[in-house]
C-alpha cells in the first residue's frame, strides 16, 4: 500500500511539473503517448504556475468569453465554446499528436539532414508547430514553405516508414541510428489522421 501512495504521489508530481513547464496549457499529446516528453526531461522546473484560469474539472479554456470546458467535450463534434474553439481543426489535430515540444526536440536532433531535405531550410520551431497542427501534406507545405521536391521526398519518407525500409531515408542523409525515431514520428503523424 505505501508503494501505491508513493507511485500516485510521483505521478501527481510529474503531472504538476509538466503542467507548470507548459504554463498550464493543456498538452493533449501526453494523453496519447505512453512515454514521457523528451523535451520536458531537459528543462529546469520552477514551481510557480500561471496562465490557465480554469479549474481542474474543466481545464480547457475557450478562446473567447472566459468559458472553461471539460476535456471530454473537446473535438466531440459539438461546439461547447461559443466561438467553436473546442472543435477547431488545429486543436483536434494537435490533440492526437506528439506535442510541439516533442516535435521540436525531434527536428533539432535530426536538423542536419531533415530540415534541408524535407523542409526547404525552414526554422525548426516553425516545422515543429506545423507538424503538430497540419491536416495534410499541402497544409504542411503551405505552413513551412516546402518545395514540390520536398513534398515528394517527404511522401517517400512516409512510404519508407510504413514499409519498414530505412534505405530511402538513408539516401536522404538520415543516419542509421535515427531510423527508429524517424519511423516512430512519421507513424504517429499517420496514426493521427495526417493525410499524405
Amino acid at each position: 500500500m505505501p508503494y501505491l501512495r508513493l507511485e500516485v504521489g510521483l505521478v501527481t508530481l510529474a503531472a504538476v511539473m509538466v503542467i507548470c513547464a507548459q504554463g498550464l496549457k493543456i498538452d493533449f499529446s501526453r494523453l496519447a503517448l505512453n512515454r514521457p516528453s523528451l523535451f520536458t526531461q531537459k528543462r529546469n522546473f520552477d514551481m510557480e504556475c500561471a496562465g490557465n484560469p480554469c479549474p481542474s474539472g474543466t481545464p480547457f479554456p475557450c478562446k473567447t468569453g472566459g468559458k472553461c470546458i471539460a476535456l471530454k467535450f473537446i473535438c466531440d463534434g459539438t461546439w461547447d465554446c461559443d466561438d467553436g474553439f473546442d472543435e477547431d481543426p488545429n486543436v483536434c489535430n494537435a490533440a492526437s499528436r506528439p506535442s510541439v515540444d516533442d516535435f521540436l526536440f525531434f527536428v533539432e536532433n535530426e536538423k542536419h539532414w531533415l530540415v534541408p531535405k524535407l523542409f526547404n531550410g525552414a526554422d525548426p520551431e516553425l516545422i515543429a508547430h506545423a507538424l503538430s497542427v497540419a491536416s495534410d501534406m499541402q497544409d504542411l507545405a503551405d505552413q513551412t514553405g516546402m518545395t514540390q521536391e520536398n513534398i515528394n521526398l517527404l511522401r517517400t519518407a512516409f512510404e519508407a516508414a510504413l514499409e519498414g525500409d530505412e534505405r530511402p531515408l538513408q539516401d536522404m542523409g538520415m543516419p542509421t541510428r535515427s531510423w527508429h525515431e524517424v519511423q516512430y514520428v512519421l507513424s504517429k503523424l499517420l496514426d493521427s489522421g495526417f493525410k499524405v
